[in-house]
């Protein structure tokens, strides 16, 4: 790991710098050549051992994450699941009484909730609250 040591970039800086590889635009190139290479070495170096650190703490953050979140939402979604299916078992029961002639009051003293007993419907809602304020 000597070349993602950043004490290393200042010693290849400085021996690029005192190196005589020629004057002129030639010698600047080189030397400019020699100082990116270093640099990039460097950052490379440094930039896989923080993707390394990364992957591996951010593997185990992922598996915490997923499995809290399954032990804490797949009960919920199973009971929301469940309450659905009761109450359209519960809507079912409630119109085929319906249909025997019993009126809503009864379905709601034998302890029938109000979705249940009570259909809303979209239209049926507007035209109930402005009769009703009437």
């Amino acid at each position: 790991l000597g070349a993602c040591d950043p004490s290393n970039l200042n010693n290849t800086m400085t021996e690029s710098s005192t190196t005589t590889t020629g004057g002129g635009l030639k010698g600047f190139l080189k030397r400019t050549g020699q100082v990116v290479h270093s640099t990039s070495t460097v950052v490379l170096g440094m930039g896989q051992q923080a993707l390394n650190w990364t992957y591996k703490w951010g593997g185990s953050t992922a598996f915490v994450v997923a499995t809290t979140s399954v032990l804490v939402f797949m009960p919920l979604l199973f009971e929301i699941g469940r309450e659905a299916e009761m109450l359209e078992m519960e809507k079912l029961q409630a119109n085929d009484l319906k249909s025997k002639g019993y009126t809503d009051r009864q379905l709601r003293e034998m302890g029938f909730s109000d979705l249940v007993v009570f259909t809303p419907s979209v239209a049926g809602m507007g035209t109930t609250a402005t009769a009703g304020s009437k």
